[in-house]
């Protein structure tokens, strides 16, 4: 089976998956061992696994994930960064967090739900603690964020799930807590909707989408609903097959929306983590 096929055949598979599926199949393709964590106490996770195993989402031994559900899970599956190549251990965590100040934090919070990229300038910079002079230096020095190239920083994975305190979904918070599919829909447009957006709709957000699903980043979709009027939602991408798109808002809600019924997508400006002017530094 190429490529292509797999991931349709895989995106076609994600989208029927009960909540509880979806949860441990998130959990697995971020690294972690779901029967290890409490908000998996009250599932049994080895039969949720055989389920996931059967519909060939994770591997027939062990419990890694297919290369074509991680490639649909996007980079950063649950906003959590890949394992960290030298990772800190907890202890040494803790005692950093308790270094930092409220102005440090809030650039870690920032980020810990994810994406966990943020974009600064000279990320690259060679600092240490005591000539640490804005946020990003303190964190910089004290290995909370690392650079990734010259212009972005990564939150290790490690130091997210303590300021998660372990848990892999945010339940109650702005973030969506996983990625909410529902089973694919039929690609009918209603003739109100037709009239109400008329020569307006093109193809132009397709690339936008596919970019956004790919790199884990926020869009501003503009579509149809079903009796024709315009909506406009802050969305993350899952996936766009089958004549749908698959997203989640910002709030947390599942959201499917057939393609024809898309007007325009717009990608938010990623998170941008500015260090603060030189004479305001202490």
């Amino acid at each position: 089976m190429g490529s292509d096929a797999s991931s349709a055949a895989t995106a076609h598979t994600l989208a029927r998956l009960g909540e509880d599926e979806l949860r441990v199949l998130v959990a697995l393709a971020a690294g972690a061992d779901p029967s290890a964590l409490p908000e998996f106490e009250a599932l049994d996770v080895a039969a949720v696994a055989d389920e996931l195993r059967r519909q060939g989402l994770i591997t027939q031994t062990g419990m890694a994930v297919t290369d074509a559900v991680a490639r649909a899970l996007g980079p950063f599956p649950a906003g959590l960064a890949p394992i960290s190549a030298e990772p800190l251990d907890e202890a040494t965590i803790t005692e950093a967090l308790g270094r930092i100040g409220d102005d440090d934090r809030r650039v870690l919070e920032r980020l810990v739900w994810g994406p966990p990229q943020g974009t600064v300038g000279n990320a690259q910079r060679a600092v240490t603690w005591p000539d640490a002079a804005s946020p990003i230096d303190r964190l910089l020095a004290l290995r909370l964020l690392r650079p990734v190239d010259e212009r972005t920083v990564i939150l290790p994975r490690e130091v997210a799930l303590v300021l998660r305190g372990g848990r892999i979904f945010d339940e109650n918070g702005e973030r969506p807590a996983l990625p909410r599919v529902q089973a694919a829909s039929t690609d009918r447009r209603p003739a109100g909707a037709a009239g109400a957006f008329g020569e307006r709709q093109s193809t132009d957000w397709r690339p936008v989408l596919d970019t956004a699903a790919q790199s884990d980043l926020w869009v501003q979709l503009a579509y149809a609903e079903e009796d024709g009027t315009l909506t406009s939602a802050i969305v993350r991408v899952l996936f766009v097959a089958h004549g749908s798109a698959y997203l989640v808002r910002r709030a947390g809600a599942r959201l499917t929306v057939p393609t024809g019924r898309i007007i325009s997508a717009q990608t938010l400006e990623p998170v941008v983590i500015n260090d603060p002017p030189l004479e305001q530094r202490n």
